[in-house]
C-alpha cells in the first residue's frame, strides 16, 4: 500500500520544529506491513491518507482527501477519545520521517487528574496513568530525550520514572 502522511502543523508553521508523535508511530507501523510511507502530496493518489493537527487554530488542508484519516487534538469533528490502536500506538516511533529531529520524545504518563476548564486532556486521555518506561523511549543515537507528558508529577508513577533517569547519562 502507499501511505501519505499530513503534518497540518508542518504545512501550516514554516518553521516547526518539533516532530508529530502519532504521525511517527502510524509510518513505523505501516513500513513494519511492508507499505510505502511518504508525505502527503496532493498531486498523488494514495492507498491511505492520515492527517494530525496538533493545535485548534491551524487551518485544515481544503485539498485532503474524502477519506483522510484525522485524528490529533486539533480536529474538533472527531470523538475526543479517538485513540490511535494499540498496535499502533506500542510501535516505536520512525524518527526517519524527521530527519532533523535529534532527540527522542514520548511519554512516560498520560492523562491528568486536573480539569482545567481549556484543557482537553482529561477528556481525551483520562485521568493519570502509568503509559511507558524511559527506558522504551530512548534512541540509540542520541542521549537527549524530551517528555511530553501533561502532569508527570500529578502520580507515583511518573515520579519513580523520573526519579529512576537520575545518573543514567
Amino acid at each position: 500500500m502507499k501511505i501519505g502522511l499530513h503534518d497540518a502543523e508542518k504545512e501550516y508553521l514554516k518553521n516547526k520544529s518539533f516532530p508529530n508523535y502519532a504521525l511517527m508511530k502510524i509510518s513505523a507501523w505501516h513500513k513494519a506491513q511492508g507499505d510505502t510511507v511518504e508525505w502527503w502530496n496532493p498531486l498523488y493518489k494514495y492507498d491511505k491518507v492520515y492527517s494530525s493537527k496538533v493545535f485548534d487554530f491551524t487551518p485544515t488542508n481544503p485539498y485532503l482527501p474524502d477519506d483522510v484519516i484525522r485524528g490529533g487534538t486539533g480536529y474538533h469533528d472527531i470523538p475526543m477519545d479517538k485513540m490511535l490502536p494499540s498496535e499502533i500506538d506500542d510501535m516505536f516511533p520512525d524518527y526517519s520521517i524527521y530527519p532533523d529531529c535529534d532527540y527522542a520524545i514520548g511519554y512516560i504518563t498520560r492523562g491528568c487528574p486536573n480539569n482545567c476548564r481549556w484543557c482537553v486532556v482529561p477528556r481525551k486521555e483520562g485521568q493519570i496513568k502509568a503509559y511507558r518506561t524511559w527506558q522504551g523511549l530512548v534512541r540509540q543515537d542520541t542521549d537527549k530525550l524530551i517528555l511530553m507528558d501533561n502532569n508527570i508529577l500529578a502520580c507515583k508513577y511518573g515520579i519513580e520514572q523520573l526519579k529512576s533517569l537520575i545518573g543514567s547519562g
